[in-house]
Parts: structure tokens; sequence; C-alpha cells
């Protein structure tokens, strides 16, 4: 018995020994555990401090000063806006307009009858938006998905105020702003799809240039720059500051798709928008970057209270879980609005249960494409449902409504905003718009950005190598054939008159049809910005004309020195430098045409094809190649700018160097060719640079009046 109670008690002993040293061990795994725990919490916490500390040095720039707080992340706007759009329909025409002369003119008539007609009709149209419906908070980041063709582009254009398209409803910022208010445009941010960038500059260039002309002129430019720097911070491409853009246009390699797309974001951050809308902004980038460019929208959009809205398509699954709230649309119509995680059950309860593993992105595309969802196991995806009939009426009978949802009505539930109301801040308080930068300011950095963009494009090899071989080939063609001997025979005089035609009309179709690629080139840019309200577009043109200026000067004085020296023309400094004028201001005539062209049609192709008719018009009616016009065609010399410059070189280089050529007399019939005859250069250099003076302000009327956004 004695035994047996000590191993009893042994036994005892050993399970409470046991037990002592379980629960011991328990206890260390269990403050091991909640030390591991404060650890990753402390870790957390020590991120978010460094976070808000690195962060906290965009601070908040406002006219001119800049404070530092610990706490902010961007310059917090000073009007959170909430954006409620309802019962949105928008229509295009059901036609497609043929392109041509005939089809103008039918518009034109069917416009004159309507004008003198008391009914006014309306064309066939096709709806393309119905009834879209939803509310976005500020921090928020809304997805608007969709198929192509659902609609997608053209409803953010919409709420970005950028869209012609007739549209009925109502989008309002605050309850109170239009999209198309042009109080309203400072607190909007769009970034279109394409990715609107000077190719020529470097990624620090193109948002200071920017940040010059959208920021207030009370912000000093160390203030500006220090802004520059913390946005390339933020979005991570401080380290391709100093690499240019690169692009096809100019034929460089540059950045990245991704560092394009963060730049033309940074462009828009730049003056602290409360909205900003986006166009797609993953499209054409790897998953990791498209995250990565995700999670930098969420950070603007919950740290600094913004309320962002963009296009996606076929987001992966780690960019959907990132997103607060979904807007599906298909063929127009609105699948569905709210929060993204209830989609999947939202669509399981009204019959589109998605398949396990599947991602929710790609499962809703599918629906929205026209899977009806009856199919199992099918190795392709099976459209059942082309026209959404089942999908919408399924939608129909069970709506997905949220409570704010209630509250957008119909168009009129929202007083109309007039045009020009001011912004109100937090506290009842109309907040003044600050002032721009100024008239000059907006010219010198137009000027300078041009000069610095077109720098590759003007001077590059294939340009320059051209120049220069031609004119050393009529520098060996012509040798010496300007010097005193040769002169003395008709002979000679008539080849350094044919030499003088080519060199004005060589010089003229180089920088005529380098002039016709600049408007049509910029023209996005230019909508862009003119949309943005960045400058006036007087500023725009005097700045261009001013970059043109250096531009257009270097390669025909340099040409023109060279064939002045290998041809012996007149030895003296005179007619050197009165050639060199005739030259330059010839020149600057044809580039200006050559703008005038380009502005517009801001067409290339139809550009290039009317630059071809005009020149070709213009030097067969110089007087060189044709002497017997008809009568009717006779008025043609005198509109051609070769004749005038021709002429004037004839007079500088020949006049009194040749003899006496009778009228009647064949060998020397190329000194009496030509119509336009004076007997002093005055009237050729007026009458130039009347012409160039035409042509400019042609040019001027042609941005004031047809580079405007007709989308």
């Amino acid at each position: 018995m004695s035994v047996a109670a000590n191993d009893h008690d042994t036994t005892t002993t050993t399970t409470n020994v046991l037990e002592n040293e379980s629960d011991t061990m328990s206890t260390k795994l269990y403050d091991a555990a909640k030390a591991e725990a404060a650890t990753v919490e402390l870790k957390e916490l020590e991120r978010q401090i460094s976070l808000s500390k690195s962060q906290a040095s965009l601070g908040d720039v406002e006219q001119g000063s800049i404070e530092r707080t610990n706490s902010s992340f961007m310059p917090q706007p000073k009007v959170p806006m909430r954006l409620a759009f309802g019962e949105v329909c928008t229509y295009v025409p059901a036609q497609f307009e043929e392109p041509g002369v005939l089809n103008s003119l039918k518009k034109a008539g069917k416009a004159v009858r309507s004008a003198f007609s008391s009914e006014v009709a309306r064309a066939p149209e096709r709806q393309i938006l119905h009834n879209i419906t939803g509310v976005v908070n500020p921090g928020e980041v809304v997805a608007i998905m969709g198929p192509s063709g659902s609609g997608k582009t053209t409803f953010i254009s919409l709420l970005a105020g950028r869209n012609g398209l007739r549209t009925t409803g109502t989008i309002l910022y605050n309850d109170q702003h239009k999209p198309t208010d042009k109080t309203f445009k400072r607190q909007l941010g769009y970034v279109s799809q394409e990715d609107v960038l000077f190719e020529g500059l470097t990624v620090f260039e193109t948002l200071y240039y920017t940040a010059v002309l959208r920021l207030p002129r009370a912000m000093t430019d160390a203030e500006k720059r220090e802004r520059v720097d913390v946005i390339l911070e933020v979005l991570g491409i401080s380290h391709v500051k100093d690499s240019i853009v690169g692009g096809v246009r100019i034929g460089r390699r540059g950045i990245s798709g991704g560092e394009k797309k963060r730049v033309a974001i940074g462009q828009e951050l730049l003056y602290n928008p409360s909205v900003i809308l986006l166009d797609e902004p993953t499209s054409g980038l790897d998953s990791t970057t498209a995250l990565n460019l995700v999670h930098t929208l969420h950070d603007l959009a919950q740290v600094g209270n913004r309320t962002i809205v963009t296009t996606i398509h076929q987001p992966s699954s780690r960019i959907y879980q990132m997103l607060d709230k979904l807007l599906l649309m298909g063929q127009g119509h609105l699948l569905f609005y709210g929060d993204a995680s209830a989609a999947t059950d939202y669509f399981a309860e009204i019959g589109y249960a998605m398949p396990y593993g599947m991602n929710p992105a790609d499962y809703f595309l599918d629906v929205a494409s026209g899977w009806s969802g009856e199919a199992k196991d099918c190795g392709n995806m099976c459209v059942g449902d082309p026209e959404l009939k089942a999908l919408l009426r399924a939608i129909e009978d069970k709506p997905h409504v949220k409570g704010e949802l209630a509250e957008v009505k119909l168009a009129n539930a929202y007083p109309a905003a007039e045009e020009g109301v001011d912004l109100v801040d937090g506290d009842g308080l109309k907040e003044a718009e600050p002032l721009g930068p100024t008239y000059l300011t907006q010219m010198r950095v137009i000027c300078v950005r041009s000069i610095k963009e077109r720098r590759f494009e003007r001077f590059n090899v294939d340009s320059i190598g051209t120049v220069i071989f031609m004119a050393v080939l009529c520098g060996v063609l012509w040798f010496q054939a300007g010097v005193g001997a040769s002169l003395a025979t008709y002979k000679g005089a008539g080849d350094v008159g044919a030499l003088l035609f080519f060199l004005i009309a060589f010089m003229s179709f180089n920088l005529l049809f380098n002039s016709i690629f600049t408007f049509p080139n910029e023209k996005t840019m230019l909508l862009k910005e003119r949309d943005a309200k960045m400058y006036p577009i007087s500023a725009f043109f005097f700045a261009r004309t001013l970059a043109d200026i250096p531009m257009d000067l270097a390669i025909p004085i340099g040409a023109t020195t060279v064939i002045y020296l290998m041809v012996g023309l007149k030895p003296t400094v005179g007619a050197f430098l009165l050639t060199q004028v005739v030259v330059v201001i010839t020149c600057f005539t044809a580039a200006s045409l050559g703008l005038l062209l380009g502005a517009a049609f801001l067409n290339l192709k139809r550009a290039q094809t009317a630059a071809t008719i005009v020149m070709l018009t213009l030097m067969l009616t110089g007087g060189f190649f044709v002497q017997n016009i008809p009568v009717w065609l006779q008025w043609l010399p005198y509109l051609s700018y070769m004749s005038y410059g021709w002429d004037a070189l004839l007079h500088i280089q020949l006049a009194g160097r040749v003899p006496a050529c009778p009228p009647g007399e064949e060998d020397c019939a190329m000194l009496n060719m030509g119509t336009v005859k004076f007997d002093t250069l005055g009237p050729q250099f007026g009458i130039i640079l009347l012409m160039m003076v035409v042509f400019r302000f042609g040019v001027y009327l042609s941005l004031r009046w047809g580079a405007k956004n007709n989308r």
C-alpha cells in the first residue's frame, strides 16, 4: 500500500510538475506572442510615423507660404468635393458622317433650311449611356469597369467636363458646381488615357513648367521647385527626374510607360485638386507597376481626402481588393454601383454566382460582356446574353441600392449651378481664386519650353545633314559662278539668276514643311492646356512666334553662307548682309505659311497635301519656270513671295554687274524673267514683310477659333 501510495504521490507530483511546466511554457508562449504582436504594432506605428514625417515634406503651399506638419501627406484641399451624378444619359449621332466637300455642303444646306424653318429638326441619335447614377465621397477610390465599348471613357470625360455630346441628367460637385464651371477648373484634375507629354523635355522640366503656368504667382520660384521635388518623391520618380520623356516623334527612348503615367498624374497634383479623374491609367503597364500606381492613388485619396474616380480595364485581384467602390458598366447601362467587396454577393443573389477561385474583376467583365452563367465548366467564355437582356431584367427586379444612392434623384433634384459660382470652404466663406502667373511669365515659359522641345526635331542629324548636303552640292555645281568674269556673259549671269531662285525655293520648302508639323503634333497638348485654362491663346501664339526666331535663323543663315562663299557672289559686306536678310525674311514668310496651314487643318495629312499644292503653285508662278501665264491667272505671281524674294536677290547681286540686256535678246532672256520688277529694294521688303504679318495673323485666328475640343 505504501509503495502504491508512493507511486501515486510520485505520479501526482510528476503531473503537477508537468502542468506547472505547461503553464509556464504557455505563459512564455503567450508573452512571446504578445511581445511579438507589440513589436509588430510598434514597427507599424514607427512606419506610419516615418511615413507621416516623410510625407509632411509636401506641406501646405498656399499663396507663397509653405507650412509643414507631421500629419500632412499632401497639401490638403480646402474644399473636399462630393461627386453626385443622377440619371446621366448621353447621345451620339446615329449616322456616320461621310467626310468630304459634298457632305459639308449638305450639312450647310440643312443648316440654312433649319434657320428659315420654324421647326428645328434634330438628327437621328443613338443613346450610349443609360441612367448612370451614383455618389462618390471624398477619400474614396471608385473604379469604373466594363468591357470595351461600354462607355467608360465617355462617362469619365463627362465628369471632367470635356465632352461635347448631348447629355441629360445631373453631374454636380458638392451639389452646386458643374464640371464645366470655369471657377471649378482649379479643383478638378483630369488624366487622359494617352500620355500627353512633351517628349523632348525631362521629367523635372515637364513638371516645373506646368507648376509655373498653374500655381499662384504669389509662390516664389524656389517654392514651386520644392513642390515639384516633393511630387517627384511622392510618385516615386525622383530617380528619373533628369531623363527625357522620350517617344517616337523625337526618335529617342526615355522613361517607361508607368513613369510617364506618373508624370501625367504629377502634373495634375501640382495645383492640389480636390478631384482627380483618370482614364485607364494602368493600360499598358505590368501588374506590379499597375499595383504600385493604384496604391499611390489610394494613398492620395485616403490621406489627402480627395475624390478619385478612374476607369480601369481588367485589374488584377490585388488591385481589385484596393478599390473602395465599383461602378460596373455594360453597353452603356449601370450594372452595379457600390462597395467593391459587396459586388460578388450581389451578383450571386441575382443568379450570377462567381466560380470558386476566379478573379472578381475577370468575372464581372465576363458578365458585362454577355455571359449568362448557365454553361458549366466551359473551356471558353460562353456568351448567352449578348444584349444583356436577362442581366438587366435581373438587376431591375432586385437593384443594389445603398442609402446614399437614394439621395440621387432625377436631374431636377439638384439646383442648377450658375456659371461662375464661387467656391465655398468649410467655414462657409468664399474662396478667392488666386492669381495665376503674369502674361509675360506665361510667354517666357512657353517660349523656353518650345525651344527645348523642338531642339531634337529642328537640329537633328537628318535636317542638318540634308541642308548641308544641298548647300555643298549647290556650291560645287555653281562653283565661282558669281565672280566678275563669269557675270560678263549673259550665260554666266543667267546661271547666277537660276541659283538665286533655287536658293529661295529650297530654303522656303525646307522651313515650310518643317513648320506644318508644329501645331498638328501639339494639337493634343494644346487642347489639354486650353481645357485646363493654363494660358490664353494669345500668350501661346506670341511665345511660339518668339521661339521660332532662333530656330528658323540658324539653318538658313548657315546654308546661305556656304553657298555664298563657294559660288563667289558679290564680295561686299553690304551685299552679303542684304542677301542674308532677304533669305531670312523669305524663309520666315514660308514658315508662317506652313504654320497657317498646320493650324488651319490641325491634321498632318491634310496640311501636307495643302502645303504641296500651295508651294508648287507659288513656285511655278514665281517667274522662273513660266513666262506666258494666261491672262485670267496673271494675278497669281503677285501672291508669290518667291517672286519678290527672287527680284530682290537679282537686284542685290546683278544690278550694275552684267551687260545691258535688250528686250528682244534671247541670250539674256533669264535676266528679263519674272512678272514682278522693281528698281529699288524697298517694295520687295515691304511686301514680303506684309505677307508674313498676314500669315501670322491667320495663324492666330486659326488657333483662336479652330483649336477647340469638340469631343
